[in-house]
């Protein structure tokens, strides 16, 4: 029978009950270096309470990277840490200390010392709510039990732990606790449950997705599946678990399964290779403090030994596992190691040697046997115990709630009255803000037609305006002139003479009406629009075609840039009197050699337009107001003093907004101006 499982089992147990002090996956000296330089920064900063307490806390894992390394140092930084807590009341810190002390004192076999320094820490870590705290500690006190062989009260004590980290949603400790808890079935050879167990501790560790979780289950799994002798699904999960363990370079892990290798190629008939895993196994220990390790090293040893008939090396790996395992009082590693001495002194004949080990190997069964028997009850009592105390529990607590749902009930009437009063109060609030809402309101429309009827009037004084002024005047020009030579008193070679001059008029005049027209039907329409694809190269060109004139009269060149793929989704027309407007005005400003590009530049979603030139540019002042009604630049002359209207950009303006685009303009004087818009390629 192969007893090393406890050893083992109980090695897993103490590397899980420090993790929420300290979640490290491998205690590499370069970690150890990072950690210590991140501990002397921080004693450099203690000037406030919050220091002193980051500082504490990195002496805590400091010392949790020495467990297996050097457990003195352990204990000096632990001593360290619970003094430095005292100093400035710091209660975790404390609780973090009596932790590490516990798991040293383990080590050196006071296991009672350990317990009461468990119970210490863990009634602070409830007074101060250190959740995490409480669920590590519950799972080191199950190990502590376990260790002792009361496992009624390790069930108890993990049992504790899994329900805490149940209800806070802690993945990795419920891990953790379920896994020492398929150990304990275990040791108590429930191989079918303590295999269920790990299989939902699998699952867990899946979903947390962290692989040396993972390595460590299928570790633990080995072990049971060599006790049962299933070596095909022993070796896959050991293997599984040495991959890892080397690419993360976790020695105290691999140290484990380089053992379990031995044992599975010792029951394999293959003692020669199975000395060489364990060789390596030796070699890594010899760097750690872990002695419960090195027990099960030496009974794997003395086997691989005595099934190579090399009885004297056989004898003296398994006295060194008799000594470490009477120093720890592990009696399944005894039995073991007893069975294999007595072999040996049987195969070297020696009865007297040979009688007495079978003796202690007896005696060491029977102990087993009696704490077995006694803990399998014990541990099915807790079981029952637990389970009745929290049902006990949820019955005081139905009972204190209905002792208290009188009392809430009258409140609940009272409460009833309170608010309909309250109600009442509140309909007269409500009506009142109602009214005084609603006279808002209709302030505000008031106010808004007020500012409507203003926009009219000013609307119909720039009508009458350009209809009086701009249209009138040259129209009465135009009628003076022709009735001069109806009259004979104007020749016709004087009246030819006049011909460029009207007809430069009669366009001034055709313009403005245009805009005039297109302005009016903004205002009629309420800014509708019929948007289409609409080409901007060829809406630019017919606007070249028909200005040319005007700007061959100042000597301006026009160049159209915009590429043929430039198309937009927008009204056409309105787009063509945005464009016309835009060179027009750019003719107006520009002077005499002057010149006017016109270019496109593709975004995501968008074109934007641009309009060039050459001109006077625009002071900066002025360019805020130059969409609007009431800019002065749009009536003002320009450079062979054209005159304007002031319709054309507030016009394009609102054109370029109802087809949801946008219009700005870049200007320096004295250098030109550039005038961009902006339109959709796709429908909104």
């Amino acid at each position: 029978m192969n007893n090393s499982l406890q050893s083992n089992l109980l090695k897993k147990i103490i590397t899980l009950t420090l993790v929420c002090f300290s979640v490290l996956s491998a205690n590499s000296q370069s970690k150890i270096d990072s950690i210590r330089a991140l501990v002397e920064n921080a004693s450099e900063k203690l000037k406030t309470k919050e220091d002193k307490q980051n500082y504490i806390d990195l002496l805590t894992s400091l010392a949790s990277y020495y467990r297996y390394e050097n457990v003195d140092s352990l204990k000096a930084i632990s001593d360290r840490v619970y003094k430095l807590s005292e100093t400035i009341n710091y209660s975790k810190g404390k609780t973090d200390a009596l932790s590490h002390f516990a798991y040293y004192n383990s080590y050196q076999g006071d296991f009672d010392l350990a317990i009461k320094q468990i119970t210490e820490a863990l009634n602070i870590a409830e007074k101060i709510d250190y959740i995490d705290g409480q669920i590590s500690l519950s799972n080191q006190l199950g190990s502590e039990y376990a260790y002792i062989g009361k496992n009624g009260e390790a069930l108890k004590a993990y049992l504790k732990g899994a329900d805490l980290a149940l209800e806070n949603d802690e993945k990795v400790l419920l891990s953790f606790i379920k896994d020492n808890t398929a150990s304990l079935y275990a040791s108590q050879k429930d191989y079918k449950q303590s295999i269920a167990l790990y299989k939902e501790v699998d699952k867990l560790n899946k979903e947390i997705g962290n692989p040396i979780y993972i390595a460590e289950t299928y570790a633990n799994m080995s072990d049971i599946y060599i006790r049962v002798n299933e070596l095909d699904l022993a070796t896959k999960y050991i293997d599984n678990s040495i991959a890892t363990f080397e690419k993360k370079g976790d020695k105290e892990w691999l140290s484990y399964c380089y053992i379990n290798k031995g044992r599975i190629l010792i029951e394999q008939k293959q003692p020669e290779l199975a000395l060489k895993w364990l060789s390596i196994s030796e070699n890594i220990l010899k760097e750690l403090t872990d002695d419960r390790t090195v027990m099960s090293l030496e009974n794997a040893k003395a086997k691989a030994y005595l099934s190579l008939k090399q009885m004297n090396k056989a004898e003296t790996a398994v006295n060194k596992a008799i000594e470490i395992g009477t120093r720890f009082k592990l009696l399944e590693e005894l039995e073991e190691s007893y069975e294999t001495l007595y072999q040996i002194h049987k195969q070297n004949n020696k009865t007297d040697l040979a009688l007495e080990s079978l003796e202690l190997f007896k005696k060491t069964s029977d102990s087993i046997l009696r704490r077995e028997n006694s803990n399998s009850l014990g541990a099915f009592k807790t079981r029952t115990e637990y389970e009745r105390q929290k049902r006990d529990t949820e019955a005081d607590a139905k009972k204190e709630i209905d002792k208290h749902q009188n009392y809430l009930y009258i409140a609940i009437a009272a409460l009833v009255v309170l608010s309909f009063i309250l109600l009442l109060i509140k309909i007269q609030a409500n009506t009142r803000k109602k009214l005084y809402n609603q006279l808002i309101e209709q302030t505000e429309i008031l106010k808004k037609r007020e500012n409507e009827l203003e926009n009219i009037n000013k609307t119909k004084d720039k009508l009458f305006s350009i209809i009086g002024h701009d249209l009138r005047n040259p129209i009465a020009a135009l009628q003076s002139l022709l009735d001069m030579f109806v009259s004979k008193d104007v020749e016709a070679e004087d009246f030819i003479r006049f011909i460029p001059k009207l007809k430069s008029d009669v366009d001034a005049l055709f313009f403005t009406l245009t805009n005039l027209l297109s302005w009016s039907r903004t205002q009629m329409n309420g800014g509708s629009t019929s948007p289409s694809k609409a080409k901007i190269n060829n809406l630019t060109q017919n606007n070249i075609n028909l200005l040319a004139e005007l700007a061959e009269n100042k000597n301006i060149s026009i160049t159209n840039n915009i590429p043929a793929n430039a198309i937009v989704w927008a009204d056409k027309n309105q787009t063509s009197v945005v464009i016309r407007n835009l060179l027009s005005n750019a003719i107006k400003f520009t002077k005499t050699d002057g010149n006017i590009v016109l270019n496109a530049k593709e975004t995501e979603n968008t074109w934007i337009v641009s309009v060039k030139d050459s001109g006077i540019g625009i002071k900066p002042e002025l360019i805020e107001e130059l969409f609007t009604n009431e800019s002065a630049i749009a009536v003002s002359y320009g450079t062979n003093n054209e005159k304007g209207t002031g319709l054309g950009l507030p016009l394009c303006k609102e054109m370029i907004t109802n087809n949801k685009g946008t219009i700005w303009i870049e200007s320096t004087l004295g250098i030109g101006s550039t005038f961009y818009f902006e339109l959709p390629k796709e429908e909104i």
